[in-house]
């Protein structure tokens, strides 16, 4: 690959990305619960004009900043509110992280073929593809935050232009702030400040470019805090830093994923299908440790990003892939630059043989996969309705694991590494083929739908804690949620939260009629709640897991 040009390996990464990242996008309506949560605020942002306040249920929300909601708003606004349009933003952003990888990787090792393993395997990385395809701002911050220390390493490998490279790391650190919160100047700042220690060289940024960068931090990421402090007062304060930043510190928002392994293993799942090169890239790392190998401080950067994200994403109570999802840019990186040097010298007999034994335990994984797909789809063929997008998908795997063992036994190593992607765009083809049967169960389209059909009113629709986001966005209806017993939104939202049988009858009387979109657990609280008291209840539809629910009082 070297003798290709830093435009055409480029130009191939941006074609492969598009399909990869954004092509299709418009086939599966926005899903719940989080998809509809940010293009209902930036909607309703386009609704109230409100640029500068994210609004949900018609009231300000602070979530998260304003940036990616404002990108959101802008789509929704020029170009009307698609799921192509609305996923726009995110998949612009991971196909240029793709290009990020490549200019990171360039700027660490000088090697073309690192470089372009580095997008390539990054955008064909399953949780790179997923949220790629998602409109939550993730991504977005992610790519920032990788930019931002893109232009740490440029500065420090490349001095040529310093100050003007450690300018950009704070103004693209100041823009992750404004999509995603603290963690935008936490992550880079942690990084950075670990690497410069190791290398006993914290003078590096006492430098001009530091003192304009940080002004252009302040000038960037500050006026929005102040402003709504302004607007809200204590009220921002409490939802916007205590709520959102420090209790996620102190409280599990999904208990399940509150312990020690869930990151460790999300960082060898997460990369698929290039897990197993973990194996081999970690011996790697030790070995030029021990050897104290030239350049190893290039690896102590990447190792430094992973700690400088670990380290704050591990202690907090609550736990999500996506928090950890900046780590997964460098961890890319090493995979790359390991295969890199194994492919340079293939004929050494340890490298040939961890090469392949890596493709051997995919080819085992494939199989595994293929086969307990087919399994469980026939098992559970009531639910699963159609085996056809199942079936494509097992055979492109096992296509894919013909391919490996072959390209494994000539040795053709760059083939079988590039052969490994066919996995991720077998997912895509599957994904694609089973949306009639997958999108009643992941979206609420259908059912509002079939509500707006049932009930043309301004009644305040009653709806299940996971759906309420979904059926105010797709019906526009005032909502409520019932959840008996429940512990509510981690981030309160402005409408009525009814967790108490006395709760809910009080609502019922409010209204002669009310109509619900619950699941089947809250189906069943109703039929308790009303149970020996004038009401009666009515099961109209039922839609992916969900029911529409007719109670109307007796005497009325």
């Amino acid at each position: 690959m070297e003798h290709y040009s830093h435009k055409k390996l480029i130009g191939i990464l941006v074609l492969i990305s598009f399909f990869l990242l954004m092509f299709g996008n418009h086939i599966i309506s926005l899903t719940h619960p989080d998809e509809v949560f940010y293009i209902e605020t930036a909607k309703e942002m386009v609704k109230y004009n409100s640029w500068l306040t994210p609004m949900i249920f018609d009231e300000p929300q602070f979530e998260k900043p304003i940036l990616a909601y404002a990108l959101f708003a802008l789509a929704i606004k020029f170009f009307g509110l698609t799921p192509f349009v609305a996923r726009f933003f995110p998949a612009l952003f991971g196909m240029l992280g793709v290009g990020v990888m490549y200019w990171i990787a360039w700027g660490l090792f000088r090697q073309k073929r690192t470089a372009f393993l580095s997008g390539f395997m990054m955008g064909s990385c399953f949780i790179y593809m997923a949220l790629s395809r998602a409109v939550l701002t993730d991504m977005i911050f992610s790519v920032l935050i990788a930019i931002s220390l893109g232009f740490f390493v440029w500065a420090y490998y490349d001095q040529k232009y310093v100050n003007r490279r450690l300018f950009f790391c704070f103004v693209f650190s100041a823009l992750a702030v404004m999509t995603k919160g603290l963690l935008g100047v936490v992550f880079p700042a942690a990084t950075i400040f670990i690497f410069l220690i190791t290398q006993r060289d914290l003078g590096f940024m006492a430098r001009k470019g530091s003192l304009w960068g940080l002004l252009g931090f302040l000038i960037i990421a500050v006026p929005w805090h102040v402003l709504m402090y302004m607007n809200h007062g204590q009220w921002f304060i409490d939802e916007y830093f205590l709520n959102v930043h420090v209790r996620r510190l102190t409280d599990a928002e999904h208990s399940r994923l509150d312990n020690w392994y869930f990151y460790i293993v999300l960082m060898f799942v997460g990369v698929l299908p290039w897990s197993f090169f973990w194996i081999p890239a970690v011996k790697r790392i030790y070995r030029q440790f021990k050897e104290k190998a030239v350049n190893f401080d290039k690896t102590v950067f990447l190792l430094s990003w992973i700690a400088g994200v670990y380290l704050f994403t591990q202690p907090a109570h609550s736990k999500l892939a996506s928090y950890v999802f900046p780590a997964f840019f460098t961890i890319i990186l090493l995979l790359a630059d390991y295969l890199n040097a194994a492919l340079k010298d293939f004929e050494h007999t340890k490298r040939a043989r961890a090469l392949t034994l890596c493709g051997y335990a995919f080819i085992v994984l494939i199989f595994v996969a293929a086969v307990g797909g087919i399994t469980a789809g026939i098992i559970y063929k009531s639910i699963v309705v159609n085996l056809f997008p199942i079936y494509l998908y097992a055979a492109i795997l096992f296509t894919v694991a013909v391919l490996i063992f072959v390209f494994n036994k000539k040795q053709q190593y760059v083939k079988m590494i590039f052969s490994y992607a066919g996995v991720s765009v077998g997912l895509l083809s599957m994904l694609f083929f089973a949306k009639p049967y997958a999108e009643p169960w992941v979206s609420c389209i259908d059912i509002s739908r079939s509500l707006k059909k049932i009930d043309q009113s301004d009644t305040v629709v009653l709806a299940s804690k996971f759906y309420v986001r979904g059926v105010r966005f797709y019906t526009d209806r005032k909502m409520a949620v019932i959840d008996i017993n429940g512990k509510g939104f981690f981030s309160p939202h402005p409408i009525p939260f009814f967790d108490f049988d006395y709760k809910v009858y009080d609502f019922l009387e409010s209204q002669p009629v009310t109509y619900a979109v619950v699941k089947e657990g809250d189906r069943l609280d109703l039929e308790r709640i009303i149970r020996e008291r004038p009401y009666t209840m009515e099961e109209l539809d039922y839609i992916g897991g969900k029911y529409i629910i007719k109670l109307q009082r007796n005497d009325k």
